[in-house]
């Protein structure tokens, strides 16, 4: 049976795709694979791009899609620095080389893409189709994201984590049952979805974050984003909240999804006021455990590595960028700067900064 190869360019054909996009996916699956993640992305972060969805199709049934942007310069990933993690999305083998085919041939200068998890079986399908289009791939190291792994024992998990908490956090939690009217509500679903986006969201905004313009709310895009990610999650019932209330005021407060039997940290906060009792991590140990106690293969904690993160976190999962470039005079200056010039200019920066300090 052949394979149709399509592109969808317009927002009304991409919003068609809902019914039977995730009917394409790979067997496990991630909230970042889904129709409604990359709707939410594409509303809140497309205005100035141009949509490049290729779609694969066999005897008229989707069976793969590289969601993707387009322009003059090239291809690159329809995700920015709120994907967690990115790929080319195929139920079969064939129908991943028939994207990563399209794809390569429509690359214009270059392919870009970000996030991909090192180790999926997308990334070798991408660099054998770009060298197959007679394109130069480049893999580059990118960031790890912590996780949890919940799916054995919590006392064992407990024993070797606990020298790195940093902070006597079981007696904290015991000291805000004691000092407070404290509430726990760990990894529940929205009851009331706006009233509770809203008080979340200031939390993880009252501290660094809203000064360093990060939080969720420091962009009109970022927070459009996230609500819209929230709604379509709760909808899915896969949205799950967790916080912490002292005297009535929200000290802490988790957006997570849960899919597949993994939790998946989107945003968290919490109020620097109650930092003596250290809400967050508090919060962290309390969702860790519900996790083992619900058999949850892991809580995945996203994004990139971190101090706090470290306190808990079992194993990582690394994710590379890949670059694939023409073999034209462009393209070559563009993969000899990123192999040859800019790894001396980075280690030239670092001696520089090591003689000042």
């Amino acid at each position: 049976m052949s394979l149709d190869i399509g592109w969808v360019e317009s927002s009304r054909h991409f919003e068609e795709l809902a019914s039977e996009w995730d009917s394409a996916l790979p067997e496990e699956t991630r909230p970042f694979d889904l129709h409604c993640w990359y709707q939410a992305w594409w509303r809140a972060f497309g205005e100035d791009a141009e949509l490049a969805i290729c779609t694969a199709r066999r005897d008229g049934e989707l069976v793969g899609a590289f969601p993707l942007l387009g322009g003059d310069s090239g291809i690159r990933a329809l995700a920015n620095a709120h994907t967690p993690s990115f790929r080319p999305l195929a139920r079969d083998e064939e129908a991943m080389e028939a994207l990563v085919a399209a794809t390569m041939e429509r690359g214009r200068r270059e392919v870009e893409l970000i996030s991909l998890p090192e180790g999926d079986p997308s990334l070798e399908s991408l660099s054998a189709g770009a060298r197959r289009a007679s394109m130069l791939p480049l893999v580059e190291a990118a960031y790890a994201s912590p996780l949890v792994e919940t799916d054995g024992d919590f006392e064992a998990w407990r024993k070797q984590s606990k020298k790195r908490w940093g902070a006597p956090l079981e007696r904290f939690r015991r000291k805000m049952g004691r000092d407070h009217e404290a509430e726990f509500e760990i990894v529940v679903p929205p009851t009331d979805l706006e009233r509770e986006l809203n008080e979340g969201f200031e939390v993880e905004a009252s501290g660094w974050k809203g000064q360093a313009g990060t939080a969720i709310t420091s962009s009109p895009q970022t927070e459009a984003f996230y609500r819209e990610v929230a709604r379509s999650f709760a909808d899915r019932d896969e949205l799950r909240f967790s916080r912490i209330r002292l005297d009535g005021r929200e000290a802490a407060f988790d957006l997570c999804v849960l899919h597949g039997s993994r939790l998946y940290l989107l945003k968290t906060g919490f109020d620097e006021d109650f930092r003596r009792l250290a809400p967050g991590l508090v919060m962290r140990l309390s969702i860790i455990e519900h996790c083992f106690e619900q058999g949850l293969r892991s809580h995945e904690l996203l994004g990139t590595e971190s101090e706090w993160k470290a306190k808990f976190a079992t194993s990582k999962r690394p994710h590379v960028n890949l670059r694939a470039y023409r073999r034209n005079p462009i393209g070559l200056g563009r993969y000899t700067y990123r192999t040859v010039l800019r790894p001396r200019l980075k280690s030239a920066y670092r001696r520089l900064k090591d003689k000042q300090s």
